[in-house]
């Protein structure tokens, strides 16, 4: 199997009896694990693809000890950054909905119908990440050369870091999930902050600690993206708020509804083919 697989190379998943009862926690995460771990795999590789100019690019912002070089190299990487991040999140909400199917061929088609969508979240997020390891570096540095910037500082960056993250946690599934304006988008994620705070808070955290831990370990960081990165967090993240944002958008509700008018219609167009009397 190649980098960019085809339909065949993949069985169709057998997804769930229609009445069986969802496991939670724990149980549920290894649920997904064992049984989408190819797609979520993949998907993640294919994030660190498109991750990987926007990091080169800050990390030569970085050399050059400027900050505007740095925002500015993250904004071109989060074109790309962007539809790779939505891949990732459409892969991991598909199986917390238990939809069954080709990972590859769902996979491509989300990516094509997210494209554009997710250009200016892409922007957004990769710029404000950037900003934030550049507070925590400046922070850490000024601290290894014997100067505290002052508890403000530190509290401002904490914030900074755990409230983006609880925004963004709302956020990505929105992006994958709805046609509707980035503003709209954010309006909704602010929302759901406030009214599921503690799924929210719950979410950033384990954004903030996995990533920081990436972080602090690398270069062998590099080798934890590869392995875990990108599925891993976000698999755990949206096991925590997807049942907020089923219970504000409906979203399940709407796909079957979606899925029973396109099965009428094409019933009704195979009748129609039947009912055509032949010359």
């Amino acid at each position: 199997m190649g980098l960019f697989p085809s339909a065949n190379d993949f069985k169709a998943g057998k997804g769930v009896e229609k009445d069986t009862p969802r496991k939670t926690g724990i149980g549920r995460f290894f649920e997904l694990v064992g049984r989408d771990m190819n797609g979520m795999f993949l998907a993640n590789l294919l994030t660190c693809i498109g991750f990987a100019p926007a990091i080169c690019l800050v990390y030569i912002g970085f050399l050059q000890n400027s900050l505007p070089v740095m925002l500015g190299s993250a904004a071109v990487g989060g074109l790309l950054a962007g539809p790779a991040l939505a891949g990732m999140y459409d892969t991991v909400l598909r199986a917390l909905r238990d939809e069954a199917g080709y990972w590859w061929v769902t996979y491509r088609k989300a990516f094509k119908r997210n494209f554009k969508s997710s250009l200016l979240p892409g922007v957004l997020y990769t710029v404000v990440v950037t900003l934030q390891i550049f507070l925590v570096y400046f922070c850490f540095n000024m601290l290894y050369h014997g100067t505290n910037v002052g508890i403000p500082l530190w509290v401002a960056t904490v914030l900074n870091l755990v409230l983006f993250q609880m925004l963004f946690a709302y956020m990505w599934p929105q992006v994958v999930l709805l046609d509707q304006p980035l503003s709209l988008t954010l309006k909704n994620s602010i929302n759901c902050m406030i009214a599921f705070l503690p799924h929210a808070l719950a979410a950033a955290i384990v954004q903030v600690l996995f990533w920081g831990v990436v972080i602090l370990c690398m270069p062998l960081g590099l080798f934890l993206m590869l392995i875990f990165g990108f599925w891993f967090v976000t698999e755990v993240s949206c096991q925590i708020v997807y049942g907020d944002i089923d219970k504000v958008f409906h979203i399940e509700e709407n796909i079957r509804k979606m899925k029973d008018a396109e099965l009428e219609a094409a019933l009704k167009e195979d009748y129609a083919d039947d009912d055509t009397p032949e010359e």
